[in-house]
């Protein structure tokens, strides 16, 4: 597979993500992008290329991943299980707390709101859930690569460097990913 061809399917992937909300498709974006083998190309200028579009296409989807993030997102602040219907009078015919029963049309559509909202809140707060453990296993499999094919070096803090201020916008990633390459200190 070219990279021109991984490149655009990444992209497909990411673009299938926005529209679906479905975590499955960044697993496929990561699959394509470890699916680069750049150990095997025997030209080194060729290697270099793909070395560097591997790095592109891993920062890329981290940060796909961070500005798919909510900052203010609480894990404690969960949906409800459900909306219990008002305590107020039903329609006639309706001997139990039904939401089709309730007779005040106000009561009923205040209840359909309700009901609404929560299911709304429900589908963010799994989205938010999902991306945050995506995000716990992907990012491990980015820096394996980074750390595997950018030994810690003056030059390679470089391409790393410069790749990271290209792809990431987040600086507490874009720091943590710069200390993965940043020579020993003596």
């Amino acid at each position: 597979m070219d990279l021109d061809s991984t490149i655009e399917q990444v992209a497909g992937r990411l673009d299938a993500y926005r529209k679906s909300g479905d975590v499955a498709e960044l697993r496929k974006a990561a699959g394509l992008i470890a699916g680069i083998a750049v150990r095997q190309i025997a030209d080194p200028e060729e290697r270099e290329q793909a070395r560097s579009t591997k790095l592109g296409l891993w920062l890329t989807l981290l940060d796909f991943i961070d500005s798919n993030k909510d900052p203010k997102f609480d894990p404690a602040d969960m949906p409800r299980a459900r909306i219990p219907v008002p305590d107020t009078p039903m329609k006639p015919g309706f001997p139990v707390r039904v939401p089709e029963g309730i007779a005040d049309p106000a009561v009923r559509r205040k209840y359909a709101e309700a009901v609404a909202a929560n299911a709304e809140k429900t589908r963010r707060y799994r989205l938010q859930k999902e991306i945050r453990q995506i995000d716990r296993e992907l990012t491990p499999r980015a820096e394996a690569y980074i750390t595997g094919q950018y030994p810690k070096s003056a030059k390679n803090r470089k391409d790393v460097d410069t790749a990271v201020g290209q792809f990431i916008q987040d600086p507490g990633r874009a720091a943590h990913i710069r200390s993965l390459v940043a020579p020993a200190e003596r």
